[in-house]
């Protein structure tokens, strides 16, 4: 005799389950138990640091494993790998890492794609370690894996803007942006997939997390001494010699790469690098044109080519380093648009020193409302560094600065920057009168 019929007794066929939540663009996976991260990294590491930093180390076995199983699709095939517009030399250090890899997992071809140097240490970085790199546009792979380091999807927004989108990514590491922006912002630009997603990184340096990958692939060897300085630069430079936001993992990556002394020459070399002298020509204007609120200090600079971008940077640090200063913005014209430097400590403070991003936040957005340029380190102490950029549309650039200039100089996009930091300040003093304590400490 026949068994009862599957369903719900009239004849029906039961309903399917209902399938599990989709797994998320930017996740990283599941993450493996203790064990095996101890297996893997315990012995270069020893088993006490791997313990410790077990949550860490986790992401950078999944990274391992991941790749180690994807070996397939890497095997004979290219491999393009993006980093920001500019690269730094974090950037460049993981993608050597990465490139390191990907040829030992059998790719047949890798390129590195960077749009512009900028600052004279990348320079000297790609001249002294002999980086390739390719224009990230025309000088793609075509059908090659897209990866991405220091930078996270979608291609054409924040720090890889001028970049033609990518609808599916292979390999993602970096430690700027977090999770839930890269998957808000991916969505809407129409990412498809990324395989291997390792983003809002708990590090220093995107350098450090992908050194540790290659040491559990062994390819220190295989990039050389020069590879090895180009990452333990990357380290160096991102966490300020190992001063600011340095993590454990920074430095025992850095100790290790720097153990032989051709690396250490190397490393050397590149951190002795010169820079224009015009650069010294837009720091003396911006001392002279400073505007300064209580511990806020804003630079205008003026027109400043693209060769020298990385000037604009620069001068905010250098206003940072003025004693009783927490916020240090440089506004600079360039051939892309206005463009903002921000840098600023939250250790004047007091115990709530997240309101620092609030306050930056909040000067961008009323200055250049909409725009999402802003990035930066979302756990402090103690530093933040970001930033904006917006293109120039002329009736509103001389509106704007006719409208903000008293006593114009004679130059335009001086005017302009000048028009740009009182606006900046305007928004200061607004938000003053708005929420006092929001700037307790600032004013």
């Amino acid at each position: 005799m026949n068994g009862p019929l599957p369903g719900n007794g009239n004849g029906a066929r039961p309903p399917k389950p209902k399938r599990g939540p989709r797994r998320t663009l930017a996740s990283a996976g599941r993450l493996p138990g203790i064990a095996r991260v101890i297996a893997r990294f315990g012995a270069p590491f020893g088993k006490r640091f791997t313990r410790n930093h077990f949550e860490l180390l986790r992401l950078a076995y999944s990274a391992y494993a991941g790749l180690k199983r994807s070996a397939p699709l890497i095997r004979e095939h290219g491999a393009n790998i993006f980093t920001q517009w500019t690269g730094d030399p974090d950037a460049f250090g993981s993608a050597i890492m990465l490139e390191g890899i990907l040829r030992k997992l059998g790719a047949e071809q890798v390129r590195i794609l960077t749009g512009a140097l900028g600052h004279p240490q990348n320079v000297q970085m790609a001249k002294v370690c002999g980086i390739e790199f390719s224009h990230p546009n025309d000088g793609r792979i075509e059908g090659g894996l897209a990866c991405m380091v220091d930078a996270s999807p979608p291609l054409g927004a924040r720090n890889t803007s001028g970049v033609s989108p990518e609808r599916d990514f292979f390999f993602v590491a970096d430690h700027h942006t977090g999770m839930e922006e890269v998957e808000r912002q991916s969505k809407e630009k129409g990412v498809r997939s990324i395989r291997h997603a390792f983003v809002g990184l708990p590090v220093g340096s995107t350098s450090a997390f992908m050194a540790s990958i290659g040491l559990a692939f062994g390819v220190w060897d295989d990039i050389g001494p020069k590879g090895r300085a180009a990452a333990a630069l990357g380290i160096y430079t991102d966490t300020s010699a190992l001063l600011h936001g340095a993590t454990a993992l920074d430095f025992r990556m850095f100790e290790k790469l720097t153990r032989d002394d051709e690396t250490r020459d190397i490393l050397a070399e590149l951190r002795d690098y010169r820079v224009p002298s015009e650069w010294y020509m837009y720091k003396s204007i911006s001392t002279q044109w400073m505007m300064s609120q209580g511990a806020v200090k804003i630079a205008p600079i003026g027109r400043v080519p693209d060769e020298h971008r990385d000037v604009i940077a620069e001068i905010a640090s250098d206003l940072l380093r003025v004693e009783n200063t927490s916020l240090g913005i440089a506004v600079a014209w360039t051939d892309r648009g206005t463009e903002v430097s921000v840098r600023a400590d939250s250790r004047l403070l007091g115990y709530d020193k997240d309101r620092i991003v609030r306050v930056v936040e909040h000067l961008l957005d009323k200055t250049f409302p909409g725009l999402s340029g802003f990035k930066y380190e979302r756990r402090p102490p103690h530093r933040v560094e970001g930033g904006a950029c917006t293109a120039h549309n002329t009736a509103q650039d001389e509106a704007f600065h006719l409208t903000f200039v008293d006593a114009p100089t004679g130059y335009p996009e001086l005017d302009h920057c000048r028009g740009c930091a009182r606006a900046l300040l305007a928004a200061l003093t607004e938000l003053k009168f708005q929420d006092p304590e929001e700037i307790q400490g600032l004013i």
